[in-house]
């Protein structure tokens, strides 16, 4: 296992000692909110660490300088022969034997061996465990410490389909999790909904956001080898269709071409669907319309300089990018999937909602956005009172509540709830 530290000593025996999960660190919203929140916890009460199972290039190249100083990260799967297929199956690119290697022959040496390399770490002194994406409990269960578990994505169409998913996840807020964390209101009724019997154990918590840190950085100039020379549109998320949709915008963006608007496209983000959404902008005629401008470090500012945001996934927990757009004065146009953009957009008073899939009415109403300019306005000026009172200030005291809340049912030291 690999560690990081910037802060050596032995920690203080009487301060608290969270300890946080996940999977992996890819460039999604779930890996930065996690960031914002290690950095909102008040280092006088807590002492924080962090396992992720298995490395990843956005790991290096970007979070890992991000991460606070004094959070100790561990890898628990740093070898090759443990991640690489892993990695070759995220990007799509793992072929029939590294299927069978990856899925039926290293499952029942990985898994036990990841439970041990964590229960060692466990071992080392941690009051509590934030399982963030709740991949944790399936490699070991219930702990001996309270555990919190993170939903990012929306629970309602659980019971339509998709029961096996539904079962998984009553079996996880029944047994293995003290707390499981929703997003936003909407989820978190529709999660009671679905699991009376853990109703008390769920609680809503917004993700932490940082909006002058936003608002400073919407300020930065733009990678000037893909910028583009003129107005534009700006989509940002992983280029992963299952989930983000990308092929509704690019068909509403070519019937705007059609109708001759003058702004570009812009894709910020990458992922594996990426060749399929280049060749489909081509076979759309507007594949020199579109700039597929890659991952971004810092996003935004591609967000603050366009003419408008457009968000066309199909299912959300709470999307960060969306709050980002508010934040950055930005006019938005979004799906109105579950969860989230609902909720962030007031019911469409922040900016504008259509159905899932719809390329058409994405189409008119980013064309609303763009030329309505009373609308353009009143969206705008409603955005800007929205956004500060949806309550992301207090976010990191409610958590360091309920871990407080937590550890003296457990019978462990608690810490005062306050930030840094």
């Amino acid at each position: 296992m690999t560690e990081h530290a910037s802060s050596p000593g032995a920690p203080d025996v009487h301060k608290p000692r969270i300890l946080f999960h996940v999977t992996h660190f890819l460039h999604g919203g779930i890996e930065t909110s996690l960031v914002s929140l290690l950095a909102a916890l008040d280092r006088e009460h807590f002492e924080i660490g962090l396992t992720v199972t298995y490395p990843s290039e956005a790991l290096e190249s970007h979070f890992r300088a991000r991460l606070p100083g004094n959070v100790k990260l561990h890898v628990l799967a740093p070898e090759r022969w443990l991640s690489h297929f892993r990695q070759l199956k995220k990007a799509r690119k793992l072929g029939p034997l590294g299927k069978i290697y990856e899925e039926v022959l290293l499952p029942p040496v990985r898994k036990p061996l990841m439970k041990r390399r964590f229960q060692r770490i466990l071992a080392q002194g941690y009051d509590v465990v934030v399982d963030y994406d709740m991949s944790l409990s399936r490699l070991t269960g219930p702990l001996p410490v309270p555990m919190i578990g993170y939903q990012h994505f929306s629970v309602a169409h659980l019971d339509r389909g998709h029961q096996r998913k539904l079962r998984k996840l009553r079996h996880q807020c029944r047994t293995d999790y003290d707390a499981v964390v929703m997003l936003t209101e909407t989820m978190l009724n529709d999660a009671r909904a679905l699991i009376p019997e853990a109703a008390d154990k769920l609680v809503r918590l917004y993700n932490t956001i940082d909006l002058d840190s936003i608002r400073a950085k919407g300020n930065a100039p733009l990678d000037a080898a893909v910028a583009p020379s003129g107005p534009y549109i700006v989509s940002v998320g992983r280029l992963e269709e299952s989930q983000k949709d990308f092929t509704t915008l690019l068909r509403a963006y070519a019937q705007l071409v059609k109708e001759g608007i003058e702004e570009q496209l812009v894709l910020v983000g990458d992922g594996a669907s990426r060749p399929q959404l280049e060749a489909l902008a081509r076979s759309l005629g507007i594949g020199g319309r579109v700039i597929f401008a890659g991952f971004q470090s810092n996003p935004h500012a591609w967000i603050r300089r366009a003419r408008l945001l457009a968000f066309s996934s199909k299912m959300e927990g709470l999307p960060n990018v969306l709050l980002e757009g508010l934040a950055l004065g930005q006019v938005v146009v979004s799906t109105d999937c579950p969860t989230g953009p609902r909720e962030i957009l007031d019911d469409g008073r922040a900016g504008l909602l259509v159905p899932v899939g719809d390329a058409a009415q994405m189409a008119a109403a980013i064309r609303r956005g763009l030329q309505d300019v009373p609308l353009r306005e009143a969206l705008l000026a409603h955005a800007a009172q929205h956004v500060e009172q949806m309550g992301f200030g207090p976010t990191a005291q409610a958590f360091s509540a309920l871990a407080d809340r937590l550890m003296r049912r457990a019978g462990a030291p608690a810490a005062a709830a306050t930030t840094a």
